[in-house]
């Protein structure tokens, strides 16, 4: 079994980049929601830079493997499903203007009602 990395910049990001282990336990394990239509599947986590934005439906907790939908840069209709490493996405850091940040106001919801309008499905 692997585990997480500690978070390099906690101090810098100004709150934690994962969420209270009790919500991190409620979100599907990877291949947990490939029985249903990617819309339907719950969005837990939502992660937004200058540079991208991350909408995550499923989790391995222990090595930070995500599933979810991503796009890079401002163009959200070129973003696609796959697999997002979220310690690479809190490592990362040219600058504290590019930090990866977790929406902290971002509550569980069906892809279909929170991920950008104007998308590739």
């Amino acid at each position: 079994m692997r585990t997480r990395p500690p978070e390099i910049h906690r101090e810098l990001r100004g709150h934690a980049f994962y969420p209270p282990e009790q919500d991190l336990a409620a979100i599907p394990p990877l291949y947990g929601t490939d029985h249903q239509p990617a819309e339907n599947a719950i969005v837990h986590l939502r992660y937004v830079a200058p540079w991208g934005e991350w909408y995550i439906t499923e989790l391995d907790p222990d090595t930070g493997e995500a599933f979810g939908w991503a796009a890079l840069g401002d163009d959200t209709t070129q973003g696609e499903w796959g697999y997002i490493d979220l310690p690479a996405l809190e490592s990362f850091a040219s600058g504290p203007d590019q930090l990866v940040r977790r929406d902290l106001h971002h509550q569980p919801v069906p892809a279909r009602d929170c991920l950008p309008h104007g998308r590739s499905r």
